[in-house]
């Protein structure tokens, strides 16, 4: 940039030379204000759009605290409940195993009984459980269980 400087006085007069100095000077000046206010526009846009990411990341990251909240407190349920499952739950499990051994055992009298019934129906009726035969009068279908 040139700057002019000029000394004035009110008898002295500008000469052409001096004139398009001042004129290159102001149009330089004009070009440098120009770019700095895009500059200046260009950073005001940048600077709202980082305030609008701001805004949404700050309200995801609400969201996902108060889920974090949510999480911590299921849990500090989950293991208070864990704590008291073999106090509270514990003798009912091993009582539903009792049981379970228990019916297994009646089951399996039952199929004895079954299967000494068929023998029964074999030795007293002519009962055959694989198939029925024509001069066959006895009408019933053979049940094995497993």
């Amino acid at each position: 940039f040139f700057f002019l400087k000029i000394n004035m006085t009110s008898s002295s007069t500008i000469t052409k030379k001096e004139m398009i100095l001042m004129d290159r000077t102001s149009t330089s000046i004009k070009g440098v204000l120009d770019t700095l206010k895009m500059q200046i526009n260009m950073l005001d846009t940048d600077i709202k759009a980082m305030e609008k990411s701001k805004m949404e990341f700050e309200r995801h990251l609400g969201m996902l605290e108060k889920k974090k909240g949510d999480l911590q407190s299921r849990v500090k349920f989950n293991t208070e409940w864990a704590s008291t499952y073999d106090l509270e739950v514990g003798p009912f499990a091993a009582k539903y195993d009792d049981m379970t051994h228990q019916i297994e055992g009646i089951y399996n009298n039952a199929k004895k009984g079954h299967q000494k019934g068929i023998v029964l129906l074999e030795k007293e009726f002519g009962y055959h459980p694989a198939f029925k035969r024509p001069q066959d009068t006895f009408t019933a279908t053979a049940f094995r269980p497993w």
